[in-house]
This record gives C-alpha cells, sequence and structure tokens, in this order.
C-alpha cells in the first residue's frame, strides 16, 4: 500500500520543484530545484540517490482548465468511450487531463456530473518528466494539488456550501472553489513583489476577480453566500480576514494550518518555508486524486508492479512448495517409523511362537500332506448328495393321490440317464463302477429313482387305475427339478399279445389282483445340490 512503502513525492510549479522522500507517512528528507537548466544534473543526482523509488508528482501551475459536464449514465466500456470523446472536445492538445466524478444529478435522468481538468501548457513541466523517464525511475502518476486541497477542506470538516479555500502558496496565492466540497474550479495569482502592507489589497483584488469568473461561469450568483477560508500562518492573515469581511461583506474564517500539519505528521515549522509539504504529506499518508498521465509515462511502474507481482507469487510457490515437502517428508518418516514398528513386532510374534513350537508333539505325517487331505476332505464334503431332492418330488406329487402306497424306491447316481433297475443283470462290477466314476465329474451326475408303488384299495377298475398313474406322472412333469419321467409298469398289462386266464364260472367274491405300477424319475444335472449329509452313491429305500 501508498502508506507502508517508501516513495518520492514532488511537487512542480512555474518556479521550482519541491522533492521529497518519505517512509510510510513520514518524511525523511526534502530538497529544492529551480527550474534553471543548472539544477537538471542536481535533480539527476538525486535521483540516482533514491534509485527505483515510486515518484508521485503533484502539479501547482497557472495553465489549469476546469469545466463541468453532464453526461448520460453509464457503465463499463460505454462509459470510458464517452469520457474518452469528451475529453477530446474539452482539451484535445493537451496530453495531461482527467475526468474527475463529483456525483450524480437528483433529477429524472440522474445523469453522472464530472469535472474536466488539463494542463494547457505542460511544456515547463515537461523538463522534469523527462529526467524522470531518462532516469528510469517509475512514474505513478500526475496530480494537481487543487485536487489534493480538497482534502484538506474535508479532513477539516468545513460544511459551507459554497468555499473559496485561499491558501498562499511558494507559487503564488490558490484560489479554490468547492461546492458541498466538491472541487469546481480553482485560480493560482502569482506573488511578485507583493510587500506585507499590500497583501491585505492583493486578496482583495484577487478574490474580486474569482468571484467575477465563478459569476460569468454560472457556478455562482452575485447574491450567493461565499465563504472564504484562510489557512493562517501568521497574524497577518487574520488581519487579511478582518478587511475582507469588512470590505467585501464576506464571511472570512480562518483556520490554524499548522496545528493542521500537526496532525498529519508533519512538522509545523517546515510549513511556513514550504507550504506545499503539506499537500505532499496528504498524498504520502493515501489521498491519490485523479492521475492526469496517461499510461504510456507509468509504463515503467506497471512494469515493477508486475515483476513484483511476479516475485510475490514465485515466493508464494516456493513457501507452498517447501510446506509441501516438509508435510510429505514428515509423512514418510511416520511410515518408516509405523514400518519399524511393525517388522519389530512381527519378529517378536515369531519369536514367541518358535518358542511355544518347541512343545509341539511331534507329528508321523508332515504338514504338506495334512493340508492336502483336509483340502481333499473338504472337496469331499461340499459334493455329497442324498435322496432328499428325489424324495420331496414324489411327495409333492402324490399329494393329489392318496390311493397310491410307495412299496419301494430306489435312488441312483449315474453318468447318464440309461441305467435300469435291474440289480442282477447288466449291473457292472465294483472295480467298473469306479472307473467310471472316476471317469466322471461327480458334480455332474444325474440322480435317478426307480419307484415301485399299488393303488390302494384297487377293485377292479383298471380304467381309474390307469388315470391315476397318469395324473401322479404329470404332477412329477410339472417339477422343475424333474427332467423325465417314464412308466417302467402299468397297473393292468395291455399288451394284446398277454393270455387271458380264468372262469366264467369263478366266484363273484373273489379279489382282485393288486394294481402296482413302476416309474423311473430322472432328475435335471444342475438341480443336483451339495450337503452336509454323509449319504451313500446309491439308496434304497
Amino acid at each position: 500500500m501508498l502508506t507502508n512503502t517508501k516513495k518520492l513525492i514532488l511537487c512542480a510549479n512555474n518556479n521550482r520543484l519541491t522533492a521529497g522522500v518519505w517512509r510510510g507517512n513520514k518524511l525523511i528528507s526534502f530538497r529544492a530545484f529551480s527550474n534553471a537548466e543548472q539544477d537538471d544534473e542536481n535533480f539527476s543526482e538525486y535521483l540516482a540517490q533514491n534509485f527505483s523509488t515510486p515518484v508521485y508528482l503533484i502539479v501547482d501551475a497557472v495553465e489549469e482548465e476546469y469545466k463541468l459536464e453532464s453526461l448520460p449514465h453509464t457503465t463499463g466500456r460505454a462509459r470510458e468511450e464517452i469520457i474518452a470523446r469528451k475529453l477530446n472536445q474539452f482539451n484535445r492538445n493537451s496530453v495531461f487531463r482527467a475526468a474527475h466524478f463529483i456525483k450524480r444529478s437528483q433529477d429524472k435522468r440522474r445523469d453522472d456530473n464530472f469535472l474536466f481538468v488539463a494542463l494547457s501548457n505542460p511544456d515547463w513541466l515537461q523538463a522534469w518528466i523527462n529526467i524522470i523517464q531518462a532516469n528510469q525511475f517509475p512514474l505513478v502518476g500526475i496530480y494537481l494539488l487543487p485536487m489534493i486541497s480538497q482534502g484538506i477542506v474535508r479532513q477539516m470538516k468545513l460544511m459551507a456550501p459554497h468555499i473559496l479555500l485561499c491558501e498562499q502558496l511558494s507559487s503564488g496565492l490558490r484560489q479554490t472553489y468547492l461546492h458541498n466540497g466538491r472541487l469546481r474550479m480553482s485560480r493560482l495569482a502569482p506573488m511578485h513583489d507583493i510587500k506585507p502592507n499590500q497583501l491585505a489589497y492583493f486578496y482583495l483584488v484577487e478574490i474580486e476577480k474569482t468571484r467575477l469568473y465563478l459569476t460569468s461561469q454560472r457556478l455562482i450568483t452575485s447574491d450567493t453566500a461565499l465563504q472564504m477560508v484562510l489557512p493562517s500562518q501568521e497574524n497577518s492573515h487574520h488581519l487579511i480576514a478582518t478587511s475582507i469581511s469588512q470590505d467585501q461583506g464576506l464571511e472570512c474564517k480562518t483556520v490554524d494550518i499548522l496545528a493542521f500539519a500537526k496532525n498529519c505528521n508533519l512538522a509545523p515549522d517546515l510549513i511556513l518555508a514550504h507550504p506545499e509539504l503539506l499537500h505532499m504529506q496528504l498524498l504520502a499518508n493515501g489521498s491519490l486524486p485523479d492521475n492526469l498521465a496517461p499510461a504510456l509515462y507509468s509504463k515503467i511502474h506497471q512494469l515493477n508492479n508486475t515483476r513484483n507481482a511476479l516475485h510475490i507469487a514465485t515466493a508464494a510457490v516456493s513457501i507452498t512448495g517447501v510446506v509441501l515437502a516438509s508435510f510429505y517428508a514428515l509423512q514418510v518418516y511416520k511410515l518408516e517409523q509405523s514400518i519399524k514398528l511393525a517388522a519389530t513386532q512381527i519378529q517378536e510374534q515369531t519369536r514367541l511362537y518358535n518358542e511355544v513350537a518347541k512343545n509341539f508333539p511331534a507329528t508321523p505325517i508332515a504338514s504338506a500332506e495334512l493340508k492336502v487331505a483336509a483340502e481333499l476332505a473338504q472337496i469331499i464334503q461340499n459334493n455329497q448328495h442324498s435322496p432328499l431332492q428325489l424324495m420331496q418330488a414324489l411327495s409333492n406329487a402324490s399329494e393329489f393321490a392318496a390311493d397310491i402306497n410307495f412299496t419301494k424306491i430306489r435312488w441312483v447316481l449315474s453318468p447318464t440317464i440309461d441305467s435300469d433297475d435291474d440289480n442282477t443283470n447288466g449291473t457292472p462290477s465294483s472295480n467298473q463302477s469306479n472307473q467310471l466314476l472316476a471317469m466322471t465329474n461327480i458334480t455332474k451326475l444325474y440322480q435317478i429313482g426307480f419307484v415301485s408303488a399299488e393303488i390302494k384299495n384297487f377293485k377292479g377298475d383298471y380304467r381309474a387305475a390307469i388315470n391315476t398313474v397318469s395324473q401322479l406322472v404329470a404332477n412329477l412333469n410339472k417339477n422343475e427339478a424333474v427332467q423325465q419321467v417314464l412308466i417302467l409298469q402299468e397297473p393292468v398289462n395291455v399288451s394284446s399279445l398277454a393270455n387271458l386266464q380264468g372262469s366264467t364260472t369263478d366266484e363273484a367274491s373273489a379279489a382282485p389282483p393288486p394294481a402296482s405300477f413302476k416309474l423311473k424319475v430322472v432328475l435335471k444335472q444342475s438341480s443336483v445340490a451339495p450337503t452336509n449329509n454323509n449319504v451313500a452313491s446309491k439308496a434304497e429305500l
């Protein structure tokens, strides 16, 4: 910020240039240079002593122009274009100019009120600027002294609507008109060979000229109550104020400028010899008015700002990198300590295990073989099967056939569905069965059930018996676990080759033979479910 850095503040008028070095808001040193050519070299040497220090240039000149304008309220790029066009209309030939925003109007349009200021003849100022640029000093900006005087009125809390501030500077008498605390116009009257006894008359004449100018510009009227403010440096100002009040009939007020300078952290005795130091002090305190210099004159300052921003960004990145590197280094250190601690614990547990293992009894079988045996036992356990699923299928199918009595159920596992119920003929030997099972995936065996049953309370109605068996077969086929159901034996022999036996003379009370039948039920391979029951691969019930 402006109040926290070293800066070089200059105040140039038509007679001389005052240069001061501030560190923060404290004046370190100052020096005055005349406009004579021989002082150019001295000024260059002075700049060399404060190399690369930001320069702020205050202008106190006679060649000042002021114009009040109202512009349509706009924002952004449109506002910039309107202001640039108005500046060209106001003073096309001046390089140093600015548009000072005052406030918005209170009417319906709410226009923006601007005060356009410019230096009409800056040739004498250009010599000082050339020396600054030749020494590659960063010029921050060029400011008008009356715009800083506006800050003096505000800080003194002078509340009159129409104020004419009369300041006696080394350049002459500066008269600044302010309306409601806002700058409207300023006029500098040089003071050459003015004797002390002529000072009051000089003030009266110049104030009258200023009043006539304000009236011609319609800034005030002839009836406007204009308050005169005279910064008092000595007793003569009180006499001047009394004379103005009596002769002009104006309200004239004196303020203690020396006490004000002391409050601004400036020695009062410096104001007596160099009154412009007060304005320079206000600028050092941070009161920056509008800048009159174009961007070209502030190029070095902008480059310095960019360089400083890069330095700050580089430092921030470097600090961030150091912090992150330290953080990751700390994390790595903690991880290494955790690894060392875990390794120590593993070693301790291994030692304790070895001490306990010394007392283990010796085993005749190697641990690797025990592991293989345990794995095989688990596999066998997971692939055991039982006739439970077949019995559930038969039970569900016979719920609607209560007359059926199951006399025998034979359950087998077979790699094919072609197995029959012949226990004597075609039955493979034990070695052949083992070889067949060894060649077959045990999880893909068919469950086959050979069911023998008869119909209870059979009274010779064979058609009803056949229908009962057919209904049982249909119920079994509805079960999703059943793949195929075959009738191996009907309850009655319907073959045309069957022998007919019997006599019509037999007693009618003779009991009919039982209606027996046999079924073959094949379950689907995917329906084979492992169980934990220790059941053999072949069972008869």
